[in-house]
């Protein structure tokens, strides 16, 4: 089990924080986060929010980056079953392994004429 002050909440970890820096430690952005296990961002958030200063080489975890949108994959024009998309490819499947995977051709390796003989 992890330590207990890795479990506290914001408002009881703020409490200890304010008893740790009167203890005359080392405080950073760095040793909090590792000392109540939360990231950087929260660290610079809490520590500024007790009125405890800062460095301007901290100023780098005032803010989060923006969050990485997701791919969005195309949207699948046909209704037929046969087609599937793996790792945002469409593959042709003609059967599932043991476990459940499909196989079959990827439609970009397909050449129309394999195309049509396959499918009609």
């Amino acid at each position: 089990m992890q330590p207990r002050r890795h479990r506290l909440r914001k408002p009881a970890r703020l409490d200890s924080t304010r008893a740790w820096v009167r203890s005359g430690a080392r405080v950073t952005v760095k040793t909090y986060a590792k000392w109540y296990g939360v990231d950087r961002y929260t660290a610079y958030e809490e520590l500024t929010a007790i009125g405890f200063p800062l460095p301007a080489t901290a100023s780098q975890w005032a803010r989060r980056p923006p969050v990485p949108r997701e791919e969005r994959r195309p949207v699948d024009e046909s209704d037929d079953p046969d087609w599937v998309w793996v790792d945002g490819r469409r593959m042709f499947v003609v059967g599932y392994t043991a476990g459940g995977a499909p196989f079959g051709c990827w439609e970009d390796e397909l050449d129309d004429g394999q195309f049509t003989a396959w499918h009609d």
